[in-house]
């Protein structure tokens, strides 16, 4: 087995533990269109499964040397931690714009789908080109860390930001409801957001360590809990809350 230390093994587990969360949380939204009827759910739903794609090579690689003793080659982990970013921006620049801007709803998604085609044939490209990976796709230093190169990095930045800029609008727009509940939804958006924001760029500024994985794991972690609440607020939260009577 890979000689891995204490802080790969809680690096790992932390990064795993946040990713399959994410799914899990994403197929729950996704089932919930059987009984809501809203095709939004199904977009919601795989938005945040995607979304978590980010750390799908350090995480499934992780689990890989776990298992099998088995180091993904670059080829298998760049393309985990980047073929699905563009489908999670357009999932839920979709989901926002069905929602928010029902009638400007192709205008705005149309673009945002030329856009992820584009890169997504220049990401492949560029995959089938290991000679350009340290310079645009990006490097992995010890076994299963990251480091994207300039064009995976550009684009991440710019999906990240589209989303949370969209996903304030969002929650803005749900805090403005008179409904208790839509209301509370809201303010789980919004801390969602935050805490995805602040450990998406915690996980890329600032050096890692025993303590500090911990911490920025367990902030995306919240993160992911707070955009289930913001959607599928469930009726007994919501009657704790005083957002609805008993």
């Amino acid at each position: 087995m890979a000689n891995l230390n204490l802080f790969d093994y809680i690096h790992g587990i932390t990064t795993l533990t946040f990713v399959l969360l994410s799914i899990i949380i994403g197929i729950r939204l996704l089932t919930k269109y059987k009984t809501l009827k809203r095709k939004e759910i199904i977009t919601v739903g795989l938005a945040w499964i995607f979304l978590s794609s980010a750390w799908w090579g350090s995480s499934f690689s992780f689990l890989s040397i776990l298992i099998a003793n088995y180091e993904f080659e670059e080829l298998v982990f760049f393309s985990l931690a980047n073929l699905f970013i563009p489908v999670a921006l357009v999932c839920w620049i979709y989901s926002f714009s069905h929602i928010i801007y029902p009638n400007s709803e192709k205008k705005i998604t149309i673009p945002f789908i030329v856009i992820s085609a584009v890169y997504e044939v220049i990401l492949i490209i560029l995959l089938l080109t290991p000679s350009l990976y340290f310079e645009y796709i990006g490097e992995i230093r010890d076994e299963f860390y990251y480091t994207p190169g300039i064009l995976t990095l550009v684009f991440q930045l710019l999906s990240v930001l589209i989303t949370i800029i969209t996903g304030y609008i969002f929650s803005y727009k749900s805090l403005k409801a008179t409904d208790q509940k839509v209301k509370w939804k809201g303010r789980f958006l919004v801390i969602a957001f935050t805490f995805f924001i602040v450990g998406a760029l915690f996980d890329a500024l600032i050096p890692m360590d025993e303590i500090t994985v911990v911490i920025v794991r367990s902030i995306l972690i919240l993160s992911a809990v707070f955009y289930y609440l913001g959607f599928l607020l469930p009726d007994r939260l919501a009657e704790l809350l005083g957002a609805i009577e008993k």
